[in-house]
Parts: C-alpha cells; structure tokens; sequence
C-alpha cells in the first residue's frame, strides 16, 4: 500500500465553532496535496458534515480527525473519530447500514424523502450526500467501547 504524501491531524472538542475553520484548514490542505480545487471543495464538504455529526452525537470531549493525501494516485483518505453513546452507535450503524445499500443516488434520494417527514429537526442527510455527491467509499468501524469512526476514500 502506498504512504500518504502528506497528512494533517486535527483534534478538538465538540464545539460548532472549530468546523467552520478546520474545514478551511483541509480543503486549503487537499487543494494543495494534489492540486485540485474541486476535489478539495468535495471533500472538505464531506469532512465538514463528519465533523458536524461527530460534534452533534458525540458522547465525549474529543473529536480526531486525520486527512491523507495520496498525490501519486489522486486520493484522499479522511477519517473522523468519536465516542458514541450505546444509543449514538446503533443509530449510526441503522443509517449507514440503510445508505450503504444500492445505489448512492437512489439512496440519497430517499433520504432527502424521508428528511422531508421527521418531525425530530435531524435530517440524517449527511452520508447519503457524502455518497453521492463524493463518489466516496465509506467505511464505518465501532469498537466496543463505542469509539466510532467514519472512513471515506475518494479517488
């Protein structure tokens, strides 16, 4: 397996106003790993919604983050970490196992449907779209002591 060329390691805790600012931080990064300014904007977009997510159902102060880049190959590899509560990690299971089936399109479609009906104020969106509009693979681990990490490879 080739090494990353580069990497960066972002680790905060779970406060909205550190996303805005790492997300700059990583398209900035991925812009200049492989020269790219519409990859960056992708991932940097997908990474933003894992951090949201790992900010907004996190169970701990501690959000880690880790973004590779591949230049020889075009690919980034991003990763974001965080403890779960036993609830938070069904849920995340339920919905990645449900976007992971078929088609990314069909699957993003109908979970916009499905967001526009709930009436809880959370869309669950954010891996449908990931999906789809990076072409990402996507990866989910829990341990078990509830440390989740969502894994997307983009090419």
């Amino acid at each position: 397996m080739l090494k990353p060329e580069g990497y960066i390691e972002i680790r905060f805790g779970p406060r909205w106003k550190y996303i805005s600012p790492a997300r700059v931080f990583i398209q900035n990064f991925i812009a200049i790993a492989l020269s790219d300014q519409t990859k960056a904007d992708s991932i940097a977009m997908a990474v933003s919604e894992l951090l949201e997510n790992a900010v907004k159902y996190g169970a701990s102060e501690d959000t880690h983050c880790i973004v590779q880049a591949f230049p020889q190959t075009g690919t980034i590899q991003a990763s974001v970490t965080n403890h779960a509560s036993e609830q938070g990690v069904r849920d995340v299971q339920a919905i990645y196992n449900k976007i992971m089936k078929g088609d990314a399109l069909e699957a993003y479609i109908a979970q916009m449907r499905e967001a526009a009906t709930r009436t809880d104020g959370k869309s669950q969106l954010g891996l449908a779209r990931i999906r789809y509009e990076t072409g990402a693979d996507v990866k989910l681990e829990v341990t078990s002591d509830h440390l989740v990490t969502i894994t997307i490879i983009v090419k």
